[in-house]
């Protein structure tokens, strides 16, 4: 039986070895916040308190195995002394009894006068006063010293026999309470080992949970901030509406339509209900690839005027907005990120386009601030 965590206490261990030696009879990821993580780190401090308390009881444990293997060897010792007496005694009082038989002998060779003798044949069925008063009647002196030897070693036998019966239900005993010393002292550690292992979980699961909280909030407060300077980048930047703005703020910029095109600055043209043109219209081919113009996430939308759209938000900070799209690109879908030059969908005339003028009708809004004209940055990029 394994009593204890090896290594955990080598006292203990040793103790219980040298007991149960004896007693077989060889003779020597979500969210978390500081409070729940505080909750977690008094909760281990609670458990290893505890676990405290089961050491100390431990320790008691210990002592009383300790008393229990210097009473074991105690008795051990003892017993082995008596069974070494008990040997000595029968020896001795087989001499004894060869002594008596040959006076017995005698005696029944003169006369009935001694027959009395034959009563210590076997001395145990007769009282000691008994055989006393035939040793007394019938003996010579010599006899008499024999046969009050032989009384005395039978007696010291006898006592020595109950002794010995009382030692070894004794070390039975030790036994029984050393086996129940260890389970108790197995059933302590175990526990209180189970419930600080748990609680020192507990904590470093929080502790790591709300690390790893605070690494995200601090990478969003990053990504805020950068997405803010950015903003003040492009702002800076910005002229006039009309005007578009400077390559830099479009960085690796591509053209959105990856055939041979047509378009014009439309930029202000009036459209229908009172509407001006915020936008370029890219004509070419019906379904010719329509791309992404930047690595970004994208959004997509049906709408009245617009048709199949797709807002593209570039991570560099400018919203582009494609409208009159005849169908996406298989397998894409809102929330999916895009890496530039993907095929996003296919050149058509949904929504209210004129049937037949097929078109990408493409728009640009920087750093989420105000429409901006994209005839600029596509004349640079288009053939």
């Amino acid at each position: 039986m394994r009593l204890v965590k090896p290594l955990r206490r080598r006292s203990v261990a040793l103790a219980l070895l040298t007991v149960f030696s004896l007693a077989q009879g060889m003779v020597p990821a979500y969210s978390i916040d500081e409070e729940e993580v505080e909750q977690a780190r008094q909760e281990r401090e609670q458990a290893a308190l505890e676990r405290a308390a089961a050491l100390d009881d431990l320790e008691a444990a210990v002592a009383a195995l300790e008393a229990l293997r210097a009473e074991l060897e105690e008795v051990t010792f003892r017993v082995g002394r008596v069974r070494s007496q008990i040997d000595a005694y029968q020896s001795q009082s087989r001499g004894l009894r060869d002594v008596i038989r040959e006076r017995a002998v005698d005696s029944y060779m003169h006369g009935d006068e001694r027959d009395g003798l034959s009563a210590i044949f076997n001395p145990e069925e007769v009282q000691q006063s008994i055989i006393a008063r035939e040793v007394l009647a019938l003996a010579t002196d010599t006899d008499s010293a024999s046969l009050d030897s032989l009384l005395a070693v039978t007696a010291e036998m006898v006592r020595l026999q109950e002794d010995l019966a009382t030692d070894t239900a004794r070390l039975e005993e030790l036994r029984v309470e050393a086996d129940a010393v260890a389970v108790r002292l197995n059933q302590l550690f175990a526990a209180a080992d189970a419930e600080f292992d748990q609680a020192e979980a507990d904590y470093v699961a929080a502790s790591k949970a709300l690390a790893e909280q605070r690494a995200r909030e601090e990478e969003e407060r990053r990504r805020a901030e950068a997405a803010q300077r950015q903003r003040d980048a492009i702002r800076s930047a910005l002229g006039l509406p009309s005007e578009g703005v400077p390559m830099s703020v479009t960085p690796g910029f591509i053209c959105p339509v990856a055939a041979p095109t047509q378009f014009t600055n439309s930029w202000g043209a009036p459209r229908s209900g009172g509407r001006k043109h915020s936008g370029t219209d890219i004509m070419a081919a019906f379904r010719a690839p329509v791309v992404a113009v930047a690595d970004g996430r994208i959004r997509l939308a049906f709408t009245p005027l617009g048709g199949n759209v797709v807002y593209l938000s570039a991570d560099h900070g400018v919203e582009y907005f494609y409208a009159h799209l005849d169908g996406y690109a298989p397998g894409i879908t809102s929330g999916q990120r895009i890496a530039r030059g993907q095929l996003l969908g296919y050149n058509g005339d949904t929504g209210n386009a004129y049937p037949g003028a097929y078109h990408v009708h493409f728009g640009m809004r920087p750093g989420d601030i105000i429409n901006v004209n994209p005839y600029p940055t596509l004349r640079a990029v288009c053939p």
